[in-house]
């Protein structure tokens, strides 16, 4: 059975959702007009649930958190 591939654009706001969606089997297209576009097995709304269910999302935010201190050197 052949697995239907669909387009999918984040923004590059949502980098760690991006990033989620390459290291998971998307297909990176394209990058314009500040979306990535990405051929993938799963939606948008799909990616989004798996990656708020996954450890990538805490990492994503204790990153964030660690990245505050630069601010400060």
């Amino acid at each position: 059975m052949k697995i239907k591939k669909m387009i999918v654009q984040i923004s590059k706001r949502e980098l760690h959702l991006a990033a989620y969606a390459k290291a998971n089997g998307a297909t990176l297209l394209d990058y314009k007009s500040a979306m990535f576009v990405f051929e993938s097995q799963w939606t948008e709304v799909e990616l989004r649930l798996q990656h708020s269910n996954s450890e990538a999302l805490r990492v994503d935010r204790e990153l964030f958190t660690l990245k505050s201190f630069f601010n400060k050197d």
